[in-house]
């Protein structure tokens, strides 16, 4: 099954529905294995980026590396939990949970969620991306605009205090 979205300039990108919800499922299994009561949490795909750059007498090079992640959330207890995973969804890592009492503030710039940290200057912060749709050239194949709607209300609420 195939899903049109309008793109820029009229153009039509076609989705891969079936691709996107076999990986949709695959996401689901990875978290259900690392978080217990892992069905009462929403979850969406998403990505971090590290852009390095390399100056050379006449040249610079840039380098971009991702990270693909799972990103759950649950409104009964105000709960974000980022867990890293591979574009391939066969593996991930263990989970980060950012309960709302750990958040200092949030924003969203520049396309990227960011969460700051309780406790200082030196306490850092955690940011990252979603998108309403991912290929597979870096990242892995999902087409989730429900879900971004979905998370985005949350993420505003996640905010207040």
């Amino acid at each position: 099954m195939k899903g049109l979205v309008m793109g820029w300039f009229g153009k039509k990108k076609e989705w891969d529905l079936q691709k996107s919800d076999a990986n949709k499922n695959k996401l689901r299994a990875l978290f259900n294995g690392v978080m217990e009561d892992g069905d009462s949490w929403n979850i969406i795909y998403g990505f971090s980026e590290d852009i390095s750059t390399t100056g050379y007498v006449i040249v610079r090079k840039t380098t971009y590396t991702y990270a693909s992640l799972i990103i759950g959330y649950r409104e009964s207890d105000m709960s974000l939990v980022v867990i890293e995973t591979t574009p391939e969804l066969d593996a991930c890592g263990e989970p980060t949970l950012y309960t709302r009492d750990a958040i200092k503030k949030t924003k969203i710039t520049m396309g990227a969620y960011v969460l700051y940290k309780q406790g200082g200057m030196m306490a850092g912060y955690t940011s990252f991306s979603a998108q309403e749709g991912n290929d597979d050239k870096y990242l892995a194949y999902i087409y989730q605009p429900e879900e971004m709607k979905r998370f985005n209300e949350f993420f505003k609420g996640y905010g207040k205090k």
